[in-house]
């Protein structure tokens, strides 16, 4: 593969490419820089694409941890885990916590809803509440999640959905 660089004809081809990864679904900044370094092209070529496609709204990692976090609510995960994933993916810290504010997840019955999933019978002993516990933890809730959580069950069922 030849190096592209940051020629006209190179940053038309990193923008089609990175399009087409948007229409997909939503990237942050750091992930299209990643895929557009790994199909060949210098950050000399990159960057302003990029800058490009944030001010014509292809782009945006406000969008993109919004999307994110609901996608791991659903998917039963809990604040620690979904906000250091969105830090690992390349976004601001000061947008996590705004797109956390403005999702207003009622993280214990988030926490109620995976144990209800993942387990599907009451625990019969300690050993069954401290394995759920674990399981929360791991899945990123806090300790008081995850010991309420671990600890309760309705006995009216829940949409685990």
């Amino acid at each position: 593969m030849y190096r592209k660089t940051g020629e006209p004809d190179d940053q038309r081809q990193a923008e089609k490419i990175a399009l087409g990864l948007l229409a997909r679904r939503e990237h942050s900044r750091l992930e299209l820089q990643t895929k557009l370094r790994q199909r060949g092209f210098e950050r000399s070529c990159i960057d302003p694409v990029l800058d490009r496609l944030v001010e014509q709204g292809w782009q945006s990692d406000v969008r993109y941890a919004e999307s994110y976090l609901r996608m791991r609510v659903d998917r039963g995960y809990g604040l620690a885990a979904i906000e250091a994933e969105l830090r690992q993916r390349g976004v601001d810290p000061s947008l996590i916590h705004r797109s956390v504010a403005a999702a207003e997840v009622d993280w214990l019955a988030c926490a109620q809803r995976q144990v209800r999933r993942h387990f599907q019978i009451p625990p019969e002993d300690a050993a069954e509440k401290l394995r759920r516990y674990r399981h929360l933890l791991n899945r990123g809730f806090s300790p008081d999640e995850a010991s309420s959580a671990s600890a309760a069950w309705a006995e009216d069922p829940v949409d685990p959905t």
